[in-house]
């Protein structure tokens, strides 16, 4: 039997993982210098700089036991920390956490938040009672929430507006959104966000950066990864998997895993049958440039993860992150680590701009909400991501059901991996459709 996985991020480190663990022996083949996609994790002059994924939950279970197979069972910590909503000319903060002891112990600071106006919190009950039924419904740990399948093509800008108004859309759906996906919730289904709610029991990070634990797997089968050798072209013939074309011709194989984003696919297969590339076309993903900024002293509080700027503030950013307080090995004691993104629709002429423009233009940006922001950081770092964040659009979510109960072995020996099969976009689900693909191979015994 031999497998060739295309990718060699979240999704395809999990899945070599796997089928190493049952000794199946795999080819991996990454087009970029580097693993991890968009996982990645570096420390530079004490700073550790989180390009990609930062977060997981504590109730996802895959994450947990690769980071126990790996030896790292340590350095995935509980985090607890304040967001703030920004109103009035400052952030009002709130302690982030559905955890009922920690908000009791902040229940002063959480009665006296007024990150929202007053005459929103009508607005807000409406829409409460319009999705708190189905945040409930939602079991720890799933990342299917196929119970959400009938709002599958309701915008979560349409359902905010219906179920509560501007203050719902413009405070709750435009900030959570923006913050989470880099998107917009026009271009979001209300499924996503519903989703992410239901998934906030506590947020966990690996002290070391979320790219430790692809950077750990990529060192324990590197023997098995090739970097820098893109797949040109997964060859079928008679809707079966012959193997893919590189530069140096055809590597033929029994089964080859796509743990690439839709968007790569659809390249990389131009063989798919309809079944297949129709619901691929209909995954999105937000864009953006994602700035750090190292700095010599701290802009924000004990515990401040950052705050959410509402979209009415006409900001490019939908926010401003303090990577330095998620633990000590991200900035050195004193310093900081500040960070944000062009999101939306903004991200699109902005994305045009020189690096050095643009990186003045998000630095005065940001002396707008933080005025203590210098106009030379101590070090400033970069990542561009043309598709960062899965978004979810309306009709994607009934797709890739539709295509993973009825269509998934239309090609066979071949798999898709990636963020975009789960409803919520992460890494957890990223891996976990690696594991999929892995698994499904195993039990074909091909």
């Amino acid at each position: 039997m031999r497998v060739i996985i295309a990718g060699a991020g979240a999704a395809g480190l999990a899945a070599t993982h796997m089928l190493k663990k049952h000794g199946i022996d795999v080819l991996v083949m990454e087009s970029r210098s580097e693993a991890g996609g968009r996982a990645r994790s570096y420390e530079k002059d004490g700073f550790t700089f989180d390009v990609g994924a930062q977060f997981s939950e504590k109730q996802w279970p895959l994450t947990r036991d690769i980071a126990r197979d790996m030896e790292m069972d340590s350095d995935l910590i509980p985090f607890t920390f304040k967001i703030g909503i920004w109103r009035n000319g400052k952030p009002h903060p709130v302690y982030a956490t559905a955890n009922i002891l920690e908000q009791l112990k902040n229940l002063p600071e959480t009665v006296m938040f007024r990150g929202i106006p007053f005459t929103a919190y009508p607005q807000v009950a409406r829409f409460g009672l319009a999705v708190l039924p189905r945040v409930l419904s939602l079991k720890p740990g799933d990342l299917a929430c196929e119970q959400l399948f009938d709002l599958g093509d309701t915008s979560a800008a349409d359902f905010a507006m219906q179920h509560g108004g501007e203050k719902v859309l413009d405070y709750l759906a435009c900030t959570l959104l923006g913050l989470l996906t880099l998107g917009e919730p026009e271009e979001i289904t209300i499924c996503h966000m519903i989703a992410l709610m239901g998934a906030a029991h506590g947020i966990r990070i690996f002290k070391h950066g979320m790219g430790s634990l692809t950077a750990a797997l990529y060192e324990r089968y590197k023997d098995s990864i090739r970097l820098s050798t893109p797949v040109q072209e997964i060859v079928i013939d008679n809707k079966k998997v012959r193997g893919v074309k590189t530069e140096d011709g055809v590597i033929e194989a029994d089964h080859v895993i796509c743990a690439t984003t839709a968007g790569v696919a659809r390249k990389i297969i131009p063989g798919l049958p309809d079944t297949i590339r129709k619901p691929l076309e209909t995954v999105k993903y937000s864009s953006t440039t994602h700035f750090l900024f190292a700095l010599e002293k701290k802009l924000l509080g004990e515990k401040w993860l950052g705050f959410v700027i509402p979209r009415s503030a006409g900001s490019f950013l939908p926010g401003i992150g303090d990577s330095g307080c998620k633990s000590p090995f991200f900035a050195p004691e004193g310093a900081d680590l500040l960070q944000t993104f062009t999101y939306g629709r903004h991200d699109a002429e902005l994305s045009k701009l020189p690096p050095g423009e643009l990186k003045r233009k998000v630095i005065k940006e940001v002396q707008k909400y933080l005025p203590g922001m210098p106009d030379e950081p101590y070090m400033t770092e970069h990542a561009r991501w043309d598709e960062a964040i899965c978004l979810q659009p309306p009709g994607q979510f009934p797709a890739i059901v539709c295509l993973k109960k009825n269509h998934l072995n239309d090609v066979k020996g071949l798999y898709l991996a990636g963020s975009y099969m789960y409803l919520i976009s992460c890494m957890e689900g990223a891996m976990t459709s690696g594991y999929d693909a892995a698994r499904a191979i195993i039990e074909s015994g091909d």
